[in-house]
């Protein structure tokens, strides 16, 4: 399976530049194909001739490489008239299928309101963005119900060799609707898990 990322996945608002679809979209919708088989994935930094350094990610159910995601070459997308940032997936979906279970557990959809809250943190440069999200999510616990990495900004008002990842992050709880504060403790945890794992720091 093959995908194509290309244009705004969030669109221009006022005050708000438009958000180019990237890596980060790519990544979701491998995720979502390997949940409609039962599969949890996981990536790690890769590289590839044809895509970013640094922004190209392996697709992995266990050890076994299932896909590749990543962000074309600005070079490449420009022959090809497309725009600067491009996105692109592709999967193996026998691998994906060899994987799965052979029977999907199904998870009980809470009524309950879900708690939104973003996340800012600063890594060096070469730490794959894959591994502080992966520290987050294990860092915040049960509550946390989706992660996605919603921008990479390197530029003005950081360190030289850092970077800035912002993640979106959804908590739920099955039983009760959650506080903000309950939201922002499992947050919290998350950040000193990835500040364990990756010397993560908040953006201030």
């Amino acid at each position: 399976m093959g995908a194509l990322f290309l244009g705004a996945s969030v669109p221009r608002q006022p005050g708000l530049a438009a958000v180019p679809a990237g890596l980060a979209d790519a990544l979701t919708a491998a995720r979502q194909v390997a949940a409609a088989v039962g599969l949890d994935v996981r990536v790690e930094q890769a590289s590839h001739p044809a895509l970013h350094p640094g922004r190209t990610a392996r697709v992995l159910a266990g050890d076994v490489e299932i896909g590749i995601a990543g962000e074309l070459l600005p070079a490449l997308a420009a022959e090809a008239d497309l725009p600067r940032t491009v996105a692109v997936l592709e999967l193996d979906l026998d691998a994906v299928i060899a994987a799965a279970p052979l029977e999907v557990t199904p998870h009980p959809i809470s009524g309950y309101p879900a708690a939104t809250q973003d996340l800012s943190l600063v890594v060096r440069e070469d730490v794959p963005a894959a591994e502080v999200l992966d520290a987050v999510v294990a860092g915040a616990g049960e509550l946390l119900e989706h992660a996605a990495i919603v921008d990479d900004y390197r530029g003005t008002g950081l360190e030289p060799g850092t970077k800035s990842l912002t993640f979106a992050l959804r908590f739920r709880a099955p039983d009760r609707t959650l506080t903000a504060a309950e939201a922002t403790e499992a947050k919290l945890a998350g950040v000193a898990r990835a500040a364990e794992r990756t010397g993560a720091a908040l953006r201030e």
